[in-house]
């Protein structure tokens, strides 16, 4: 019996001893409780000592990067209303968004965030509220514009969302322990009641753009074809001119070739002259009445070895030009 004590005893130490050890992982944060009141805060991974249960325990919260997504509503999108000055009636816009935040690795942070939100839920929840407010204050100070558009210097969707990230961070930093990162924009729509009408809109702003672009090139198509007439006017104009003047020129050329014919032989110019007559005349059902005496027929009425007499012509006279 006495040996058995001791073995207890030294049981029940190591016991005692094994329940008052406990590790902090790299991927948390703990908070030591004695009687239900935090009196250490440990931000470092490693082993450390407390006192046995049920006098201290140990509290832990996940250290890494959370994502909340959608925050502060149990509806899939949330609708916003932006400002819209021009028109002056501001666009509802379904909005989904994620929200970047940790516990800030300090151990006063620590302990506020065990104070003020008590575990990660609560903390989503606040968090979540906060988010919502402040992303439904700067799409109000903005317009549409601003956040979709297709001219990149008008689209300022990154300096709104860090606006609304520092803001974020201002309310909840402090006051709850913990460290917004970053807040970011997955989904813009709009709500489905609005969706075919903004984009009957859209689509008739693209038809009146459409019909711009079309009237605007039927426009230079008319000046284009205008010039071209123009011009193939002013060139038809040029070549007819130039025609005239080449014809011109041949005519007096021709002119002097004959005029030099003439003159050389006078006598074989007539009888030349008057066999093309006869080539151009009598044909094939040429029906001619001439008298016999007729200057036209005096080549043909000529019999072998007849002389003309001195001064006759070759030439018909026109008088007597054959009838058809």
């Amino acid at each position: 019996m006495r040996k058995v004590i001791p073995l207890v005893l030294l049981g029940l130490l190591a016991a005692i001893g094994f329940s008052s050890l406990f590790v902090v992982d790299q991927t948390e944060f703990a908070m030591q409780m004695r009687f239900g009141r935090p009196v250490r805060a440990i931000v470092e991974p490693g082993p450390y000592w407390r006192l046995p249960w049920p006098i201290d325990t140990v509290v832990r919260f996940d250290n890494r990067l959370m994502v909340l997504e959608n925050p502060g509503t149990d509806e899939p999108d949330k609708e916003y209303l932006t400002q819209d000055e021009q028109s002056g009636i501001g666009k509802n816009v379904v909005v989904t968004t994620y929200t970047c935040w940790r516990i800030r690795r300090d151990a006063a942070a620590v302990r506020r965030f065990l104070e003020t939100m008590g575990d990660v839920a609560a903390a989503e929840t606040r968090i979540g509220d906060v988010v919502v407010s402040e992303l439904g204050a700067a799409l109000g100070r903005n317009d549409f514009a601003v956040l979709v558009n297709t001219d990149a210097e008008q689209r300022r969707w990154d300096r709104v969302l860090e606006e609304i990230r520092t803001n974020c961070a201002a309310r909840v930093d402090d006051a709850y322990g913990v460290e917004i990162v970053d807040v970011r924009i997955q989904r813009l729509n709009f709500p489905e009641q609005n969706r075919r009408n903004v984009f009957d809109r859209m689509r008739a702003e693209r038809e009146t753009i459409a019909a711009r672009y079309r009237s605007e090139g039927e426009e230079q198509a008319a000046t284009i074809r205008a010039e071209a007439n123009r011009g193939r006017a002013e060139i038809l104009a040029r070549a007819l001119e130039e025609s005239e003047r080449i014809r011109g020129r041949a005519d007096a050329e021709a002119a002097r070739i004959y005029a030099e014919a003439y003159g050389a032989d006078p006598e074989f110019y007539r009888f030349t002259r008057t066999l093309e007559a006869y080539e151009k005349t009598l044909n094939q059902g040429t029906v001619a009445i001439l008298s016999g005496t007729s200057e036209f027929l005096r080549l043909l009425n000529r019999s072998a070895g007849e002389e003309l007499p001195a001064g006759a012509s070759l030439l018909p006279d026109a008088r007597e030009a054959p009838t058809e």
